[in-house]
């Protein structure tokens, strides 16, 4: 009876531990352990290259194991990291390959660098966001909500847990787009292949990062020349090998022709590229590159005019019926002297094919990628929704699955903030960091490595010198996180680094700070030889609210033309500050007297008990709320928690309230804030709501 009783209990463990094991190759010394999670069936269809990949990790030093499994739900994934966790060697990272669940994450907002979509209005499927922080980030806690008609898990961020993003391990994502052309595990099949022999590369002949492209679409940060001006500067801190010689890297802008995405194509399938670097907007679908049409004479713009009308005369003929595009071709023909005759049935048929060829041809889509090998090793896309795998196709995953010896990109399942510092420690590559390290170095909730995150460069032994400045700023990152230095020591650094990388380190680690050495950074910060400095000190300023930003905010937006984006920057914090503490003559101009008129109504609203509630949408007063989030009026903070704290306010606008202050995480009046959110949760009778959205602002006040 022991035995059996012994047998049952061993089976039992088994059972409850969910999918097996596979055995790995005795492996060398191995430092860490590497979770290949992978579901049956692509297993059983690509076994031979599935083991291959982990055998050739094995060689290089990583205890890699695949666990094989029908993965019904994310707790099965997340069980087995954390039994991994607490073996040794101890977990590195992990990869997850085929189907293994999607978790799409809400109440969350927060950690995402730009994503607000009001959740209470819009469909689930729409207003959250994908991420795999629920598997790589143990200190965030989630509370399941349910399944979509796509098999996708919903899953509320709790109070319970961390209110920022910090991963404990890297992870990667390799998912065939499933309108991807082709059979799908041959596809995966070859995918595998080829990242083994990128790895057989590194490591029997040497792979150094000294290929580097950048890429500024339209209507980004390349808006600013100045930004564009300065990559090259910057990433010679970054990947001093592809400055040894002038094809080793290439810094394109959209402006240099107007139909930009051929030249992208010749480089991305040079054999020789290493990363790709692009900037610009983007969807699920779409790589937006050129924009409207940068005419270069005078028949190129008539073109391009008659083009454009054409274009908007048939959206108007399809959405709202013949007469209102009538009107609006009489209108176009009288003001630009065209002959009517270019609106007809006739003349727009002759002109559909070019004009289809000449509104494909601005953009990068699925069906290019299709065609193209990309070749660059790494696909860095700072841009919206490039990397948004829960999609049935999505840009990231055409780069990697071509023919080409591209083997990860990365990308956003979101829209994304245009500032945000995207290119923060990419050096650790050079350095021949994995790229899964660096992309845990600076994760959001909506930011995915998708391919293999195990890859990495060869270091070079002479670069080292010129690497000096990637080692201080990571080190100063880790330093700053873990509270070994004090605001004064990352003041220090800032004032006294000559690296732009790490002065640019110093400022993103002082701010949580939100002390007086914050605001002489900043205040240092306006006038930095370093745009991206130049601009965050604007961003911060505005976060932070002391009105001694006030006078050198006004001086940028009047006087830096050179810095279209810091001049937004500035623009926008300005907007946040007590029109009282304004320029008398600045404050009289008509856009500040439009502004104060504006914070004016708003705050007259939140604190209106009577105003409108909104039919089908949100209400006046949570449509005021909600803006506080974007632009914390911190001269406002008491009324703000006269609303908050009241118990006979409507308890959805109080919960509206209370995330929106913890949007305060950097505000001169943030202990304020935390101070009396603490005191309702200590003495009012609050729901479980409530209670838990209150306890995120103030855990996200004291940085927990």
């Amino acid at each position: 009876m022991k035995g059996i009783s012994v047998f049952l209990m061993t089976l039992a463990a088994l059972l409850l531990a969910g999918p097996q094991m596979e055995a790995a190759p005795k492996a060398p010394k191995s430092t860490a352990t590497f979770a290949i999670f992978i579901d049956n069936a692509s297993y059983a269809a690509c076994k031979a290259e599935v083991d291959a990949y982990r055998d050739q990790l094995v060689s290089e030093g990583l205890n890699a194991v695949v666990l094989a499994g029908d993965w019904a739900k994310p707790e099965l994934v997340k069980a087995r990291i954390a039994a991994l966790a607490k073996k040794k060697p101890a977990l590195e990272g992990m990869v997850f390959i085929g189907d293994i669940p999607v978790v799409r994450v809400r109440q969350g907002q927060h950690m995402t660098t730009a994503f607000k979509m009001n959740e209470n209005t819009f469909p689930m499927i729409e207003s959250s966001v994908t991420s795999d922080r629920y598997y790589d980030d143990p200190a965030l806690d989630f509370e399941f909500i349910g399944l979509d008609s796509l098999g996708h898990f919903y899953y509320n961020l709790t109070e319970k847990g961390a209110q920022h993003v910090q991963p404990a391990y890297y992870s990667g994502r390799i998912l065939v787009p499933t309108d991807y052309p082709g059979d799908h595990d041959a596809v995966l099949r070859n995918y595998l292949k080829k990242v083994v022999a990128a790895h057989k590369k590194v490591q029997d002949a040497g792979d150094p990062l000294d290929h580097f492209l950048f890429f500024a679409g339209h209507g980004y940060n390349s808006d600013c020349l100045t930004v564009w001006r300065q990559q090259p500067l910057l990433f010679r801190e970054y990947f001093p090998a592809a400055f040894k010689q002038s094809s080793g890297n290439h810094f394109y802008n959209f402006r240099q022709d107007p139909y930009m995405k051929y030249k992208l194509f010749t480089e991305l399938q040079r054999k020789a590229t290493d990363v790709f670097m692009f900037s610009e907007h983007g969807a699920p679908d779409t790589q937006y590159i050129n924009g409207s049409y940068p005419a270069r004479g005078l028949q190129e713009n008539i073109v391009e005019l008659k083009r454009s009308l054409r274009s908007y005369y048939q959206r108007l003929l399809a959405r709202r019926g013949q007469e209102k595009a009538d009107a609006f071709a009489d209108e176009a023909c009288a003001e630009y002297h065209l002959d009517r005759s270019m609106f007809s049935p006739e003349a727009l048929a002759a002109e559909a094919k070019g004009d289809s060829i000449a509104k494909a041809d601005v953009n990068i889509s699925l069906e290019d990628l299709a065609k193209i090998h990309t070749n660059a090793k790494f696909v860095i896309l700072n841009a919206c929704y490039n990397g948004s795998f829960h999609e049935p196709g999505y840009v990231a995953g055409y780069h990697i699955f071509g023919e080409g010896e591209c083997v990860a990109a990365q990308g956003n399942t979101v829209n994304v903030l245009q500032d945000k510092w995207a290119d923060q420690l990419v050096g650790l590559l050079a350095l021949g960091e994995r790229l899964g390290t660096w992309q845990k170095e600076f994760c959001w909730l909506e930011s995915h490595l998708i391919g293999d995150p195990t890859f990495h460069f060869s270091p070079v032994a002479e670069d080292a010198p010129a690497l000096e400045a990637v080692k201080r700023a990571a080190s100063l990152k880790h330093r700053a996180e873990t509270g070994k230095m004090t605001s004064a020591e990352i003041r220090a650094v800032f004032e006294s680094d000559p690296s732009w990388i790490v002065r640019r380190q110093a400022l993103q680690a002082i701010a949580p700070f939100a002390d007086e050495n914050t605001v002489q950074v900043i205040l240092q910060g306006f006038n930095d030889p370093f745009e991206s400095i130049r601009r965050e000190s604007c961003h911060m300023a505005g976060r932070m609210g002391d009105p001694r930003f006030v006078a050198p905010l006004v001086k940028i937006e009047n006087e830096s033309d050179e810095v279209i984006r810091a001049q937004y920057a500035a623009n926008s914090a300005i907007s946040q500050f007590n029109p009282a503490d304004l320029p008398a003559d600045y404050a009289a101009t008509p856009r500040m007297q439009r502004t104060a008129k504006r914070i004016e109504e708003q705050m007259q609203t939140i604190l209106d008990k009577t105003a409108a509630a909104g039919d089908d949408g949100p209400s006046e007063r949570e449509f005021a709320i909600r803006s506080l989030r974007n632009y914390p009026l911190h001269w406002r903070t008491d009324d703000l928690l006269k609303m908050v704290s009241d118990p006979t306010e409507d308890e959805n606008l109080r919960i509206i309230m209370a995330e929106a202050l913890g949007w305060f995480c950097y505000s001169i009046e943030r202990d304020k804030i935390a101070d009396c959110l603490t005191d309702c949760l200590r003495h009012q009778h609050l729901s479980p709501r409530l209670r838990r959205e209150m306890t995120k602002a103030v855990k996200r006040i004291h940085g927990e």
